[in-house]
């Protein structure tokens, strides 16, 4: 019993880590103040990814990153 207890105690672990880990970032172009924001169509795994496309867009404007959730 104490080994099927902790089976599903590590199995249960093991899918909520890999449910944490669906994080994504996406980088938000704004070319004017009232404009909206843009979506850059392809998400980022990490935050440093999405940093270095943030700093290769050459545009006036504003860009941020932000993570997004599935």
């Amino acid at each position: 019993m104490k080994k099927a207890y902790v089976l599903i105690l590590t199995l249960s672990f093991f899918n909520y880590s890999s449910y944490a880990l669906t994080d994504e970032f996406s980088l938000f172009i704004k070319t004017c103040k009232s404009c909206e924001w843009i979506t850059y169509p392809t998400p980022f795994r990490l935050k440093e990814q999405c940093e270095i496309a943030r700093q290769g867009i050459f545009l006036k404007g504003m860009t941020k990153c932000l993570r997004t959730y599935n």
